[in-house]
């Protein structure tokens, strides 16, 4: 079966091919369906030999296996040269976690430095877009939290301590990024927030902590969720168009926040419980650490206007996680 998006027709030298690492995920395949609506843009997948295709194929303009079993940068800068490419976009997590942030950072990294060094390797021009997160930018300072990340040596908030794993895995992550741009470098981070939604491959961590939230109960021996804290949340198509205008629009050593709306864990799980009718009583918030995500800058730098809203969309969340079969909520 052949793995290619046939076309018609040629498309024009405007067009930009983009790359993308880790399509079948969550987000990728979002971002693999909303760069296929586009008149300018044209989707390349590289991933793994064992990647399961089959939710991108419609998509992509091509598919293309790494050689070997992880990505590597001889794969990345292979298809740079022979399809055209101007922008890679590194969305890869290895799943599921590692126990530690070490175990993990080392997993993580080979798709990112595949990303970075292959694309260094045909021409400085090439624009890297990687991801981080939005807990990866708040600093001991707590308030307001924007694109700029923290100073190195910085204390993390107690709260985030639950999340160590996630929170320092990408600022690891980040720091190779950032020294690939001070070595010269073209590339940028973007910080997705909180993300839900509906993918056209898989659900999101998300979809299983929320539930985990409501019940309070172990599940499939995962612990309940720890305590609540302030996030924010982006559905997956906005981050998708994030993820776009950061290629048409980014800039080298860009950082992009995408983080629409600012809701506590419980106040998300409040929304949830009432989509899905089922009985929940959320905890009593308090923001201590006055945490407000703003990502006005990134708005203004790459022209964006969010265009869901949870209240609006968490209806349907619910009804694709149970589509998906990982709905357990009584």
């Amino acid at each position: 079966m052949s793995e290619t998006k046939e076309s018609s027709s040629e498309k024009s030298s405007a067009v930009k091919n983009i790359l993308i690492l880790g399509a079948t995920g969550y987000i990728g395949g979002a971002l693999c369906r909303k760069l296929s609506q586009t008149q300018d843009c044209a989707v390349f997948a590289l991933v793994r030999r064992s990647s399961d295709i089959e939710g991108i194929k419609p998509f992509c303009k091509k598919i293309i296996r790494s050689q070997k079993i992880e990505i590597s940068s001889n794969d990345v800068a292979e298809a740079i040269r022979k399809h055209d490419i101007t922008t890679v976009i590194n969305l890869a997590w290895h799943i599921p976690p590692e126990p530690t942030k070490e175990a993990q950072f080392a997993k993580d990294r080979i798709a990112l430095e595949a990303a970075l060094h292959g694309a260094r390797a045909v021409s400085p021009d090439i624009h890297v877009i990687t991801t981080s997160g939005n807990f990866s930018l708040i600093t001991a300072n707590g308030g307001r939290i924007t694109e700029t990340p923290p100073p190195k040596g910085y204390t993390r908030p107690e709260y985030l301590v639950c999340i160590d794993l996630l929170v320092g895995v990408n600022v690891l992550k980040d720091a190779l990024v950032e020294e690939y741009i001070s070595n010269g470098g073209n590339a940028s981070i973007v910080y997705p927030s909180s993300v839900y939604g509906s993918a056209p491959t898989r659900g999101s961590f998300w979809d299983f902590a929320i539930q985990q939230f409501i019940t309070g109960k172990p599940h499939q021996g995962y612990q309940p969720f720890p305590p609540d804290f302030m996030t924010a949340w982006i559905h997956v198509e906005d981050l998708a168009d994030c993820y776009i205008a950061a290629a048409r629009k980014g800039s080298k050593g860009g950082h992009y926040l995408a983080a629409p709306e600012n809701l506590s864990i419980s106040q998300m799980s409040t929304l949830f419980a009432e989509a899905a009718r089922v009985e929940f009583v959320a905890p009593v918030f308090e923001n201590k650490d006055k945490v407000i995500f703003d990502d006005s800058h990134t708005r203004e730098v790459l022209q964006l206007e969010w265009k869901y809203k949870v209240a609006d969309e968490v209806k349907v969340w619910v009804e694709r996680i149970k589509e998906l079969g990982t709905y357990f909520l009584e």
